[in-house]
């Protein structure tokens, strides 16, 4: 590492873990340290879900101590974050946490109806892009509200995740689209808290942080924080990015109308990048602000698709391997498409949003063994399965956005899942189209860097850096191999029809 090479110090709060990097200004990430996030149940049935914020902070302050005491190059110019989009915190008048909800809390379940009685479902859709109610910070702050007043009666704050990372840093309070769209508070078209739903609901105004544009310098690294990690430079600026996923389509490139960027993560978002907001009139795929001022996404989810694939790895592989992801690779190397019908239903599928909360049973269908001498399904086949399952998941939300517009569509990935050079090659073939996927899976990083860079003033637009420091590798699709996948696809998507009604 050059002694005198500008870096970014960028932190990545995703559903799972709390990730600190150093990324160079030639965005290349140096070092990085991953912890786990942790997140505990407040009651028996597991709707409410908090963070344990004393936790969270520490880790944060323990990942920047490991990537700054392991690089001999101390040289930070900026700091940016970016963590899980839904997730909601409120603060006393003190600046201390009353509550940390992670993007899984759905305590809102009990307050929904009292939106549902203010608002229709179309008419809240129309203003917010969100839906159901039972997920986002509204429902919730009205859960504290009616159920914990004494609790409500305290906030002073109410602010998303990264909104909180920014205040402890720098002592500040701001929001950014990015995040914001995704608390249902937001007026999506007008790109300002909704006055309408604020005086509905007679929550103060004063409860909400001004809202700035992604890659927006903040404020300073405090500095008590900047002489503890003994930082070379002085008065090191805080750039906001707000929601993972929408750093992570910075990092992927996707930035122009027409884009897709599919985030492969613990779930899969797919957007599609768009100059004016667009509402499914079903009020299902989600209408949400992208970093980018003037930029618009629809966003699908895929859902479950890296919890799905951790799981079938815990679950089956880690008794003899240390690497089940390499072996998950070499099983795809020897195998072939929908071999001996052997299809999986783990949960990625069409974003179905008024089922979120329901039960759904988990299978794996394969032809059982009748006579000895017949070959049946090994572990390899059952692997390719849940893989095939993943792609079928992402590739029914792929077609949903390139079917609600007329533009001619170019997709892009990144995301742990994208690390696999088979699943990319799978996956190209059942969506039968070209993917460009990021050299640097880890794309959050990336966009936090890209967004503080633009802060600085270091370029004057995103399209500049995307040409002169993004590297893709372009993954195409075999005709053939397509063909053979629509036909498998809709074999597993008959039997999914009878699963469902289990």
């Amino acid at each position: 590492m050059e002694k005198d090479e500008n870096l970014i110090l960028t932190i990545d709060i995703s559903s799972n873990s709390i990730k600190v990097g150093l990324v160079s200004e030639q965005l290349k990430i140096k070092i990085y340290n991953t912890q786990e996030l942790k997140i505990y149940n407040e009651d028996l049935d597991g709707f409410a879900k908090r963070f344990d914020m004393e936790d969270l902070w520490k880790k944060v302050i323990m990942g920047m101590d490991f990537v700054l005491s392991n690089s001999k190059n101390k040289r930070i110019v900026g700091l940016s974050s970016c963590t899980q989009r839904i997730a909601s915190v409120f603060l006393d008048e003190k600046g201390n946490t009353l509550y940390g909800g992670p993007n899984i809390d759905i305590r809102g379940i009990d307050s929904a109806y009292l939106i549902d009685d203010a608002f229709s479902e179309k008419d809240l859709f129309e203003i917010t892009g969100h839906s159901p109610s039972l997920l986002f910070c509204l429902a919730r702050l009205l859960w504290f509200k009616e159920e914990a007043e004494e609790v409500y009666a305290k906030i002073k704050k109410v602010l998303t995740l990264d909104d909180w990372l920014v205040y402890k840093l720098t002592g500040n309070f701001y929001s950014d689209l990015s995040s914001a769209a995704d608390s249902q508070m937001l007026d999506i078209k007008k790109g300002e808290w909704s006055s309408e739903i604020i005086d509905t609901f007679n929550f103060d105004p004063d409860f909400f942080p001004d809202i700035v544009n992604s890659g927006t310098i903040v404020g300073e690294l405090k500095e008590n924080l900047n002489k503890r990690f003994d930082i070379d430079l002085n008065n090191i600026p805080i750039v906001k990015s707000g929601g993972d996923t929408q750093a992570t389509l910075i990092g992927m490139g996707v930035i122009e109308e027409g884009d897709i960027g599919i985030s492969l993560g613990t779930t899969s978002p797919l957007q599609l990048v768009v100059n004016k907001p667009i509402f499914d009139p079903n009020c299902n795929f989600w209408t949400s602000c992208h970093s980018i001022k003037g930029k618009w996404l629809l966003e699908s989810n895929a859902g479950n698709t890296g919890a799905s694939y951790n799981w079938f790895k815990e679950a089956f592989l880690s008794s003899f391997t240390d690497d089940p992801d390499s072996l998950i690779e070499d099983y795809l190397k020897r195998t072939t498409p929908g071999a001996f019908s052997t299809y999986t239903y783990l949960g990625p599928e069409k974003m179905n949003i008024r089922n979120t909360t329901s039960i759904k049973r988990g299978a794996f269908i394969f032809q059982p063994p009748i006579m000895v001498s017949e070959e049946v399904p090994k572990i390899e086949n059952f692997a390719r399965s849940v893989l095939e399952n993943i792609a079928f998941g992402v590739f029914e939300n792929h077609q949903v956005l390139r079917n609600q517009t007329d533009l001619s569509t170019k997709t892009y990935v990144a995301g742990g899942m994208a690390k696999s050079n088979e699943f990319c090659k799978m996956l190209a073939n059942i969506l039968d189209n070209q993917i460009s996927v990021a050299c640097i899976r880890d794309s959050a990083f990336i966009g936090a860097a890209i967004n503080t860079l633009i802060g600085l003033k270091y370029y004057s637009n995103y399209k500049s850096i995307v040409s002169n420091l993004l590297a893709f590798e372009d993954v195409k699709n075999d005709s053939g191999v397509s063909d053979k996948f629509k036909t498998i696809y809709l074999e597993w998507k008959n039997l999914k029809s009878k699963i469902d009604s289990l």
